[in-house]
């Protein structure tokens, strides 16, 4: 009886080692994002160093949503400032990169991305110099002028093709300052663009040689995350909307928002 008992108690014991181990939490799987820094805060920027001249690490809102957004469906998000927005754009078209964020909808592009819903939505307004002031009340009157603009942006919804427009500025503070040489007698952006050039700090929107307003027929365009039609992450756009749409109703929205623009509304 008891060598019986013995034996029972060795093959219930090699049962029990030959069971399959509980599953370790998986890791979380990895996707990759890029987006063009700003002149400043709040979106996507580099943070200033100790001399106050851009380090190489990135910081901004859109890191802070896109971050949480990915992290609540189950992926890390690796997130990259170091390439030129055109570039970022062919790589994520090409599969090397999967998501950009911070993207104007564009018919042409709408052939190669698929769009997420908006989440931000912006306010356009022509610019021009209070030296040579111009009369432009609707998007039919620039023909009449020479424009600015910054190449790989997109003036789809002023009505604007890029081969009108010179689109020579590498940043928003030199395609200001063109302007104010006359180099051009106007560039088409929109009112918080404009707010946030390097933080703020500059003061664009109170500066008496650089008037603006409102121009009719203007779409007013929004921020988007694109993704290359085709790619594996086309599949996951419902699921990133639904978990953009929690965020922006949550106080975290609000907290972040604060830290990284201040008092700029959203």
């Amino acid at each position: 009886m008891l060598l019986a008992r013995l034996l029972l108690g060795v093959i219930a014991a090699a049962f029990v080692s030959a069971a399959p181990a509980a599953p370790a939490s998986a890791p979380l799987r990895k996707l990759t994002m890029c987006g063009e820094p700003g002149d400043g805060s709040p979106w996507l920027y580099w943070v200033p160093d100790a001399q106050g001249k851009p380090s190489r690490q990135l910081a901004g809102f859109s890191i802070e949503l896109w971050t949480q957004v990915f992290s609540r469906l189950g992926y890390q998000l690796e997130i990259h400032g170091e390439y030129p927005w055109r570039r970022c754009l062919r790589m994520v078209a090409n599969g090397e990169i999967d998501f950009v964020s911070g993207a104007y909808f564009d018919e042409e592009r709408a052939r190669l991305f698929a769009y997420s819903r908006p989440y931000k939505v912006l306010t356009p307004q022509v610019f021009f110099s209070a030296r040579k002031p111009i009369e432009v009340a609707t998007i039919a009157d620039l023909q009449r002028y020479r424009g600015c603009g910054r190449g790989g942006n997109s003036y789809a919804h002023y009505g604007l093709d890029p081969s009108q427009l010179d689109l020579g500025a590498l940043s928003y503070r030199s395609m200001i300052d063109k302007l104010k040489r006359q180099h051009c007698d106007y560039f088409v952006e929109e009112l918080e663009t404009i707010a946030q050039v390097n933080n703020g700090r500059d003061h664009h929107l109170d500066d008496p040689e650089l008037l603006h307003h409102e121009i009719g027929g203007a779409r007013a365009p929004a921020k988007h995350l694109l993704v290359g039609r085709g790619r594996p992450g086309e599949a996951l756009l419902p699921a990133i909307n639904a978990a953009v749409e929690e965020f922006m109703r949550s106080e975290e929205r609000n907290r972040l928002w604060r830290k990284h623009a201040g008092d700029l509304p959203y």
